[in-house]
């Protein structure tokens, strides 16, 4: 019944199979986007949804994050991520006014009805080989899956070892997550050092409307060149690696 919910919930959002030959508009995003993850000897970060640690100050700031199906400015988000020898560890800080949240969370599922960040992490570009992903709300809860290419979702399973807290501040939530490396790799996911790890950052930017259903809008750290509004698609996902 679990699955069945989820699925049905995201049929009801998603586009349709007709996305399943769905290709970039342009060559814009040939050259995949680069986020540099600085590794440092030994991370003093705690996992519990506050990104103040002195160490989060040493990281990449990603901000680059926009509306790619939807004209207008998108309001501010921050990524950053860190790793030492043992994990890797990201964080967002996410610039909303209207925080949609499911109060009576029941189920995974319903985060589906949230306003979220997410991670897929994927072996290759295409989506042909299992992908791993976990969407995170302002409470710090999870939606954690694996897929294949078209929109094929596996529900029952879980991030193996993922750690995450959220934080609700005014006008702003912030969520904290880590995984070990060695997680990683037992997933068949390139090493980080590889400069090979395919990820995708996203944000599900919701609001709050006259009806019981919320507006939602999605945001992405590219700008995805596809004509109808999907993340599980290829042309979706950058690339991870090791700062020089």
């Amino acid at each position: 019944m679990r699955t069945l919910v989820i699925v049905l919930a995201l049929a009801a959002t998603a586009c349709n199979e007709k996305q399943t030959a769905q290709q970039p508009k342009s060559a814009k995003q040939a050259i995949q986007k680069v986020y540099e993850v600085r590794k440092l000897p030994k991370l003093e970060i705690t996992i519990d949804g506050v990104p103040d640690e002195p160490d989060w100050k040493k990281a990449n700031v990603e901000k680059g994050f926009c509306f790619p199906w939807k004209d207008g400015p998108a309001p501010p988000t921050e990524f950053r991520a860190l790793c030492d020898a043992e994990s890797l560890y990201c964080c967002f800080r996410v610039h909303d006014e209207d925080i949609v949240v499911v109060e009576q969370f029941k189920d995974e599922s319903d985060a589906i009805g949230e306003d979220r960040v997410e991670l897929y992490f994927s072996p290759d570009t295409q989506l042909k080989k299992p992908y791993y992903c976990v969407e995170m709300d302002s409470r710090g809860r999870k939606l954690d899956y694996k897929a294949v290419f078209f929109r094929k979702f596996d529900f029952s399973w879980d991030f193996p070892e993922f750690r995450l807290a959220a934080a609700t501040l005014p006008k702003e939530y912030t969520v904290e997550g880590s995984v070990p490396l060695k997680t990683l790799e037992s997933l068949g996911l390139p090493p980080l050092d590889s400069g090979k790890l395919n990820v995708g950052v996203f944000r599900a930017e919701f609001s709050h409307a006259e009806g019981p259903k919320p507006v939602e809008n999605w945001m992405s750290w590219i700008d995805i060149q596809t004509p109808e509004e999907d993340y599980h698609v290829p042309g979706t996902l950058g690339i991870f690696r090791l700062a020089e």
